[in-house]
């Protein structure tokens, strides 16, 4: 190893090292009112903090009753392992109340949350269990029952459905033996989104790329072009969120062109983000932000 880059390295690791002693960088929730994915700017958004022992991340929106639910990945530090929990805001956008909604033995995240056949589910990540599980409310928003469970001995991460013309499609970043869980996009097929028989695109994985495979959020309509929020992973993990719009997508044939990016600040606290959802004029984001670990706030 060069002496150059061997220093470069080692200053790298100390400055992370130096950091990490008097900063927390943790996930928080961000929202901002009538914008667009295309003309995102940072001065829009309102954060919402956790507390310093977790943190919050994959925010998903549900309105109900004009109120306004983000359901959420909820990180403890002192176990490592994820939850569910819904965050109510007033009308004001504040933080209302907060209650953990889905818990279980293995690690939760990412909850996407759709609607079929006027009931709500939920498709929480669960790769570290091996499955892809989805969820039935029985009670909004507190009490959600196993439905089904789609696929069985798979690695899969960040799940997220769209149905379009009667079929369903299933994207998600499956981890295969060797392989990483952030440059490979598979995506899937089935007429019904609670069945247990899905079939694999035959150009699987249809994006194999760390700046946009992995899904970021719900695949959306705007003026007539479909668009796939995804993660770009390229310079760390959630770094920044991709718009890549897909122009063809049936049992054969998969393409799709990024369309615009949002990164975070080149300077500041805000570090990285990985989550885009939109419900009427209400967009919601997650990022990295960096605070001082010594303070009260």
């Amino acid at each position: 190893m060069k002496p150059r880059s061997f220093f470069a390295r080692l200053f790298r690791r100390l400055d992370k090292t130096i950091a990490s002693f008097f900063f927390l960088d943790q996930w928080a929730i961000l929202t901002a009112k009538g914008a667009e994915y295309d003309s995102l700017q940072w001065a829009m958004f309102r954060s919402i903090v956790p507390q310093k022992d977790r943190y919050w991340a994959d925010p998903f929106i549900v309105t109900r009753e004009n109120q306004t639910h983000i359901f959420i990945e909820e990180k403890m530090y002192a176990t490592g392992r994820g939850r569910i929990a819904c965050l109510t805001l007033d009308d004001h956008g504040n933080l209302q109340s907060h209650q953990v909604v889905l818990e279980r033995p293995y690690h939760l995240s990412y909850p996407f949350i759709f609607e079929h056949r006027g009931e709500t589910f939920m498709l929480p990540e669960t790769a570290q269990n091996r499955t892809l599980e989805i969820y039935h409310c029985a009670r909004f928003p507190d009490q959600w029952e196993l439905a089904a469970v789609l696929m069985n001995d798979v690695y899969a991460v960040d799940a997220t459905l769209f149905q379009r013309e009667n079929k369903w499609w299933l994207f998600a970043n499956v981890k295969e033996k060797g392989g990483s869980s952030l440059d490979a996009l598979h995506v899937f097929f089935s007429n019904d989104p609670l069945s247990n028989h899905w079939t694999p695109h035959p150009h699987n994985p249809i994006v194999r790329d760390i700046h946009s495979a992995r899904p970021a959020g719900h695949v959306f309509m705007h003026d007539g072009k479909l668009i796939r929020p995804s993660q770009d992973s390229s310079r760390r993990y959630g770094y920044a969120i991709r718009f890549n719009r897909i122009s063809k997508l049936s049992e054969t044939e998969y393409e799709e062109n990024n369309e615009s990016s949002f990164e975070p600040p080149r300077r500041g606290k805000i570090l990285a983000t990985h989550t885009f959802n939109q419900a009427n004029d209400l967009i919601v984001i997650d990022a990295i932000i960096r605070r001082w670990k010594f303070s009260s706030r």
